[in-house]
């Protein structure tokens, strides 16, 4: 299959694949060590067979519990189920050359349109598999990095899946502002699946006769999605292991299957860290003072004895573990055959240096912002915990509402436009913009709010209405303040209806009538 010019030979890809995942290996140790203690069943990078034990080392189950619980603390706050979490509007662009250029549409009618769409969107996102892959995502991003694949389905009726890729044979590559531009993937597909999860893949003469006569054999398989900055497209490419042929290319356009987010980054680092990478230290201090405890407990239960013994006690010889007889000259001056060892440890102070570390770990994870009693909890209760994970979170959302929540907008918004079930609206080429309505986005919002709020009043005490008025537009305040709080469009004034009004009030005022809001035509 012949390559786009752009895109080079199937050597230089080869190449930049080489690459990415030589960078990705720097990571291997790390995520290791993260995975096994707090998600030692999701993903580990040795060698593993389906079924295997994977907790052997694991003496203490408070990590696990506390990135489950911080991973639905973040879906929760930042794409709840079941709920829009975004909303769409012209942007000041838009609006701009509504007012300077007569276009044949109105701004309330571009709003009413791009509500439309913001309701499609979300509804075939939430009738579609996003709820079970967030989920997954989630338990990644508190690790540090998280992958989701979105596809195009051929059921009309659910044409959106979202897949959870896990970290292990993913490599990325940045582009010269830090974005994940390009993907790169190595994993087994059975040979009869091939075709199907690549419609149009053309297998070399090798790989045929696998699939005619060895169906279920694993073949392996590089996966790019390499983005062109000259065309800004998204190229996909399938080679197999070992083949220096093409079986599979597509031209994804602007949008990516892919998307990759990371908690936070540091500078000079392709991958994320995550508070479950900063908590580490304490769950592994946490594990091993738990398997002391446990091995206190077992042998303070089984006990240890002292054997006399005429000989001589080879001290190598010796195990330290419940039950264990050890040999020795004499036991006191009674010299009984058999004497029980007193262990003399103090499992009290072991018990609170265990609490200290289980509570540090789960508010690492956030889980102290949750309601252990699972008690209903009230509208404003539920705003107090969002602007308390606000504060905690900090930039970290910023980065994940440009690394993965928008780009899961553009995605399925692309893929609902190719399939003719939405007609996105464009004025001369501008962009819409993306508004939030996720908890945590109101609770950032109500910040704002709260601080403009004081502003206002102050200059009214200080100064007067009259000045704050003069200092402030506050006939715009109610648009905004509506804007922050998530106010539907449809309860929103556009700037004619608010016009008429103003109007009507000032013909009333001058004919000495009432000038309360005249509905409006």
């Amino acid at each position: 299959m012949e390559l786009p010019k752009e895109l080079g030979s199937l050597n230089d890809l080869k190449r930049r694949e080489a690459q990415a995942f030589k960078v990705a290996g720097y990571w291997h140790s790390t995520l290791d060590d993260v995975y096994e203690f707090f998600l030692p069943n999701r993903n580990l990078f040795e060698s593993t067979t389906p079924g295997q034990q994977k907790m052997e080392r694991i003496f203490d189950s408070t990590a696990l519990e506390a990135i489950q619980q911080g991973a639905s603390k973040l879906q929760e706050n930042i794409a709840p189920i079941w709920s829009r979490w975004a909303t769409f509007a012209p942007s000041d662009q838009v609006i701009q050359m509504l007012e300077t250029g007569d276009y044949g549409v109105t701004e309330q009618e571009i709003r009413d349109n791009l509500e439309k769409q913001a309701v499609i969107i979300f509804d075939y996102i939430n009738r579609s598999n996003f709820a079970t892959q967030f989920y997954e995502h989630a338990l990644d991003l508190l690790v540090g990095t998280g992958t989701l694949r979105i596809d195009e389905n051929q059921d009309d009726n659910d044409p959106v899946i979202f897949s959870a890729i896990p970290q292990k044979g993913i490599a990325f590559e940045e582009g010269p502002h830090g974005k994940i531009e390009t993907h790169w993937r190595r994993f087994s597909v059975k040979a009869r699946n091939l075709t199907r999860q690549w419609p149009g893949f053309k297998p070399s003469q090798m790989v045929s006769e696998k699939i005619k006569n060895e169906p279920d054999s694993d073949i392996e398989v590089s996966e790019g999605v390499v983005y062109m900055p000259k065309s800004k497209k998204y190229y996909g490419c399938v080679w197999c292991k070992n083949e220096d042929y093409i079986s599979w290319m597509e031209d994804f356009g602007a949008s990516s299957p892919w998307l990759t987010g990371r908690y936070s980054k540091v500078s000079g680092e392709i991958r994320g860290r995550g508070p479950a990478l900063q908590a580490l230290p304490d769950v592994r201090s946490l594990n091993k003072a738990k398997e002391f405890v446990l091995q206190k407990a077992a042998i303070d239960l089984a006990g240890m004895y002292t054997a006399t013994d005429d000989g001589v006690t080879n001290p190598y010889n010796i195990s330290i573990s419940p039950g264990v007889v050890i040999p020795v000259g004499s036991n006191n001056s009674s010299n009984p055959s058999l004497q029980r060892l007193d262990t003399g440890a103090n499992l009290q102070l072991a018990q609170f240096e265990i609490a200290e570390l289980q509570t540090a770990i789960k508010r690492a994870l956030f889980n102290d912002l949750r309601d252990p009693t699972g008690a209903v909890r009230s509208a404003t209760e539920v705003a107090i915990e969002s602007r308390e994970l606000s504060k905690r979170i900090g930039s970290a959302f910023g980065r994940l509402q440009t690394e993965v929540l928008i780009p899961i907008i553009k995605r399925v918004a692309a893929i609902l436009t190719r399939r003719g079930l939405i007609s996105p609206i464009e004025l001369d080429g501008k962009e819409i913009d993306i508004k939030f309505l996720s908890p945590l986005a109101k609770a950032q919002d109500g910040e704002d709010l709260m601080s403009v709020q004081q502003a206002v009043a102050f200059v009214m005490q200080t100064a007067g209405p009259d000045q704050a008025k003069i200092a402030f537009k506050l006939e715009d305040f109610g648009t905004w303040a509506g804007g922050k709080t998530g106010m539907p469009a449809e309860l929103m004034r556009s700037e004619t209806e608010k016009q008429q009004i103003i109007q009507a009030g000032a013909a009333a005022a001058r004919e000495g009538l009432p000038t309360s809001a005249p509905p409006v035509q």
